[in-house]
């Protein structure tokens, strides 16, 4: 059983009391369960509930809609797991976010996701507040340094939090150009929340902390892995408003964060380039793919209040 008495209590977003102590180590668990999204899991916690999905896991019943995904070993190594997340997370000052909490991220887009580690100095309501996701390649020219950090100052001032992924290149890029002005910025993390990935950036990630947040859908501990990476791509998308990518290579694994954004009905902008510039040709593609084409952060404003202004006339219009 899933109970607040266990020895290590899992952190909530604020001090005190947890009334929802059972349900926040049920999800703790269940996060433990798998590296990626997985629809089948997050169906049964909406059906079930996280508490009865998890005690049922934990007496040996893996239910048929996860007999494909899981083991009786996975899910032995995943209870062992979870039962020192919690002293981990209070080490680092992380706490855990779930879909039950008063400061969920308001977004619908977030919807069926098993939990969310944070840690950092802001208020958990920067999630809700207007927000841009800002990527784009790890390889990237001088070009796209300098553009990215440009829009993150630009739209930072403007009073949208900055939310990027805290790799090289155009990412921290992006987290910088917020922190010159002096704002607040969020990075989505592939790893743990007590992890420096990349290591070369732990110092970048503890000003990031000192002011916005770091946020995670993995255990802490967890090391980065491709299928990580793809799950990191759907909460970048999720969390911004827009998602604008200044550089990426006709390959780039940016491209994923666009992706998951069109699926979730946000609007995506792209930064054009030099034609002669391989780190280009992706925001290219997504140009002729009808994304909206922007050369500032003004434009993106612009782009996401008639995004929003479409999106209330076709509600009211509804009937």
């Amino acid at each position: 059983m899933l109970t607040h008495t266990d020895p290590c209590p899992i952190p909530a977003p604020t001090p005190g009391r947890d009334p929802l102590a059972d349900v926040r180590a049920a999800r703790a668990f269940l996060l433990r369960l798998t590296d990626r999204s997985c629809p089948e899991l997050e169906q049964l916690i909406v059906s079930a509930g996280p508490r009865a999905v998890a005690e049922q896991l934990r007496d040996g019943e893996i239910p048929d809609p996860l007999s494909g995904h899981l083991t009786p070993e996975r899910v032995r190594t995943a209870a062992a797991r979870a039962a020192g997340d919690g002293e981990a997370a209070t080490r680092y000052g992380a706490r855990l976010l779930i879909p039950e909490d008063p400061q969920w991220p308001t977004t619908s887009s977030l919807g069926g996701t098993v939990g969310l580690w944070v840690r950092g100095a802001a208020d958990l309501e920067i999630l809700s507040a207007p927000s841009v996701t800002l990527t784009g390649a790890r390889a990237t020219a001088g070009y796209g340094t300098h553009v990215a950090s440009d829009f993150a100052a630009e739209l930072a001032t403007a009073g949208h939090t900055v939310i990027s992924g805290a790799g090289f290149g155009i990412d921290a890029a992006a987290h910088r150009g917020a922190l010159a002005a002096h704002a607040p910025t969020v990075a989505v993390l592939s790893c743990g929340i007590d992890r420096a990935y990349p290591a070369a950036h732990e110092n970048l990630l503890a000003r990031i902390a000192q002011s916005g947040l770091l946020v995670s859908a993995q255990p802490p501990g967890t090391t980065p892995s491709r299928l990580r990476v793809l799950g990191r791509a759907r909460v970048l998308a999720a969390l911004g408003h827009a998602t604008v990518v200044v550089e990426a290579a006709a390959r780039s694994g940016t491209l994923q964060v666009a992706a998951a954004a069109r699926k979730l009905g946000r609007p995506v902008m792209a930064v054009p380039g030099p034609v002669t510039s391989a780190c280009s040709a992706g925001t290219h593609q997504l140009i002729r793919q009808r994304a909206t084409l922007v050369t500032s952060g003004a434009d993106v404003l612009a782009a996401l209040a008639e995004h929003e202004r479409l999106a209330a006339t076709s509600a009211a219009a509804w009937p």
